[in-house]
């Protein structure tokens, strides 16, 4: 059987998933960015000689979210995290491609695409910042901690 070639044309994905919390996207989002980390566990002893020992530990992730800022209501924006952040209550979360149902050059509704590969699990928000220099758009940081486990999605299709 031949060898399937790799093709870069097709098979790289383009930059385009976003962060949703709960059913909503981070409004005005330019950036999104998931980190799964392995803890590990030391266990270098005198039998090893000069080499150092590791074990995998536990795992854990952080998602982070660059936005512009909007008070645009009913949006995912800065005012709307910084509620949620101050209440404390784990958040679920998605991480995938969206669909758009009415698209414009300004903005738009979307919702999520299951129908690719998609990580879903709980975060808490650990970090809200807002930035405004001199003449420039108002920007937004968000920074998420994992509650549990992440869990990788396979696409649905109907």
């Amino acid at each position: 059987m031949a060898e399937k070639k790799l093709d870069s044309s097709v098979d790289i994905h383009r930059g385009e998933l976003m962060l949703f919390i709960g059913e909503d996207p981070i409004a005005f989002g330019s950036s999104a960015a998931l980190d799964v980390s392995t803890e590990e566990l030391d266990i270098s002893n005198k039998m090893m000689g000069n080499w150092a020992g590791s074990l995998a530990g536990k795992n854990s992730f952080t998602i982070s979210s660059e936005s512009l800022l909007t008070r645009k209501e009913g949006a995912m924006s800065f005012d709307t995290l910084l509620t949620k952040q101050i209440a404390g209550d784990p958040l679920e979360f998605f991480f995938g491609s969206a669909k758009a149902a009415d698209q414009d050059n300004f903005g738009g509704t979307f919702t999520k695409d299951t129908a690719q590969v998609n990580y879903t699990g709980k975060v808490i928000i650990t970090s809200l910042s807002i930035k405004s220099d001199n003449g420039q758009i108002v920007s937004v940081s968000a920074s998420f901690k994992g509650v549990g486990a992440l869990e990788p999605v396979k696409p649905v299709t109907v």
